[in-house]
């Protein structure tokens, strides 16, 4: 009895609170903000939370965990858009706010390994060698190659390698190729609320094998060129979907890098908004410096605690609330 006592009365930063719960300080201070994970008492401008409070919290964020799990390309056929770093961002603000993640690096640059702190010549084995690169040692399963990532114990990553490229070569004479990705994840969906798929910019074999594996889609864009090819990557996407098993969604589309405020800023958002409607994302991420830095580093600028990751979030919060839409247990 006076053990369980203790364990209530204890007082908890919300550091140590955040540790506790497997979630970001942040996520608890932006919980707080909305009113939904408030703690029990504050002393000045710091968070106290209780045993209670981490009882009730936690048992608000095991409600998180989703019946389903949600597989998601970021697809765009032209490059530059920032499509790696929202790829890399996305994940983290999904890992911080409770939600198990895997991202699947499926472009042969392999920027999304990097971006994660993963180096491709550091990688004894990848995502290549389980769709079909031959190597004189045995086969791979998706699960041999994924690794947890440093940054967060719910984000974890299948990283690319150079030998993709060759990979997508030797998949034009196999059989079922466009499907290769979809039933190498599907030994894994279970494991996760939700799998990333960074595609590579362009609408070849690699890009298919990622729509046909997807519940849904996410369009960056940067620009005016980004939005040319927009309608050709959605007949793509139909012609994957009579191929999926399973329906593909346009999940829409997300402004990236943008300088805000100015006239050419609002002329793309009015042409995106003609090509998706309802489906274009609220949230526009502002051109910084700053998140490109942090990625070059391999660290996220969502596990910086920076301002340049509010709009990660925001974007985060958007995804669940789309996916929401179309799949139940979200």
């Amino acid at each position: 009895m006076a053990a369980s006592t203790r364990r209530v009365n204890d007082e908890f930063t919300v550091t140590r609170a955040a540790e506790l719960l497997n979630v970001s300080a942040e996520t608890l201070r932006r919980m707080d903000r909305r009113g939904d994970a408030s703690p029990s008492s504050r002393r000045g401008t710091r968070r106290i939370y209780s045993g209670e409070d981490i009882t009730r919290l936690r048992e608000m964020l095991s409600s998180r965990r989703r019946k389903t799990s949600t597989t998601i390309s970021l697809v765009n056929q032209k490059g530059g858009v920032g499509k790696t770093t929202i790829s890399i961002n996305l994940g983290g603000a999904l890992a911080t706010q409770g939600y198990r993640v895997l991202i699947v690096d499926f472009d042969p640059q392999a920027n999304c390994s990097f971006g994660l702190g993963v180096a491709w010549n550091d990688i004894e084995a990848s995502i290549a060698d389980v769709i079909g690169y031959e190597t004189s040692g045995p086969s791979r399963s998706l699960s041999d190659v994924i690794r947890p990532i440093e940054h967060h114990p719910n984000l974890f990553l299948a990283p690319a390698h150079l030998n993709l490229a060759a990979a997508e070569m030797m998949l034009h004479n196999a059989m079922g190729r466009e499907m290769k990705l979809n039933k190498a994840l599907e030994t894994v969906r279970d494991d996760y609320d939700y799998i990333l798929i960074d595609a590579p910019p362009s609408l070849g074999l690699l890009s298919i094998n990622a729509m046909v594996a997807s519940d849904a889609i996410l369009i960056p864009i940067d620009g005016a060129f980004s939005l040319e090819g927009v309608r050709q990557l959605l007949t793509t996407r139909n012609g994957c979907a009579e191929l999926s098993p399973h329906p593909i969604h346009v999940l829409g589309g997300v402004l990236n890098r943008q300088r805000i405020a100015t006239a050419n800023a609002q002329a793309i958002l009015e042409m995106a908004q003609a090509i998706f409607g309802k489906r274009m994302f609220k949230t526009i991420v502002p051109e910084r410096t700053a998140v490109d830095g942090s990625t070059a580093m391999g660290l996220p600028v969502v596990f910086s605690g920076g301002i340049e990751a509010d709009p990660y979030f925001a974007l985060a919060e958007e995804v669940t609330a789309h996916v929401s839409e179309f799949a139940p247990g979200a």
